[in-house]
């Protein structure tokens, strides 16, 4: 039985190192230059911050963490997730290409409009129609579809009209109101384009919607992928701004 015992303890702590393993992560919020945000930090690497500096980064699996200096020493991440980084390659490539001065995500804004990456809370916010920019607007159920508007915006009349019909609905925007439902009589599909005007709004805007499936993303991290994937980059970045801002 002696003889076995090499085996035995070199297995325990093969097994040990296997648990210890952790997720990558990359950095979604940062004011540490020599961390920037998009930065992959693999499983097991060690981050130095200096006092006062403040980093917050996701992992696939949908954990956050958020690290204050001064910090040395390996990210305390828990979850593995055995993804290959193809998710974490999306996200870095994402941000490095809409990055600030400040290097913080919570300043790349959804078409630049920095009101709702002030007021977003939750995916909810972040899967609607901004009537005032339009782009590109990935949903996830067709049948709940929401237009949002600075709350800031005078009152006035929107018009949608669907560009491949006739099909036009028209409502009163309420003064104050920052988000109302999509119009049940002009049906939003997948691929269709929508013209917006706004009584009051110099330009009309034009939102091109894309249905995705939701069973496919699992976490806010992978959903911002698959924003960006499918041409919604602008709702992608502002869901980082979302995770950023809830991570404690």
């Amino acid at each position: 039985m002696r003889r076995y015992w090499p085996t035995a303890i070199t297995l325990a702590f093969a097994m040990a190192g296997f648990a210890a393993r952790a997720e990558p992560l990359v950095v979604i919020e940062s004011n540490a230059p020599a961390l920037a945000v998009g930065t992959v930090v693999a499983d097991g690497a060690s981050v130095t911050l200096p006092d006062k500096a403040r980093v917050v980064l996701a992992g696939e699996s949908g954990q956050l963490v958020t690290l204050t200096g001064p910090f040395n020493g390996v990210p305390p991440a828990k979850k593995t997730c055995d993804s290959g980084g193809r998710v974490l390659t999306a996200i870095s490539s994402l941000v490095n290409t809409n990055k600030n001065e400040t290097g913080s995500v919570g300043a790349v804004r959804a078409a630049d409009v920095a009101w709702r990456s002030d007021t977003a809370k939750s995916l909810q916010d972040v899967l609607a129609v901004d009537v005032a920019n339009g782009g590109d607007v990935c949903l996830y159920d067709a049948n709940a579809g929401a237009l949002v508007r600075n709350p800031a915006s005078p009152p006035g009349t929107v018009t949608i009209h669907a560009m491949d019909g006739d099909q036009t609905a028209k409502f009163d925007w309420p003064k104050g109101a920052m988000r109302e439902p999509w119009p049940k009589d002009l049906p939003l599909g997948d691929g269709k384009a929508y013209i917006i005007e706004v009584t009051g709004q110099s330009e009309a805007a034009m939102a091109t919607i894309h249905v995705l499936p939701a069973g496919k993303a699992t976490s806010d991290l992978q959903r911002a992928a698959q924003l960006a994937d499918n041409g919604c980059s602008d709702q992608a970045k502002l869901l980082l701004t979302v995770m950023a801002k809830g991570a404690k």
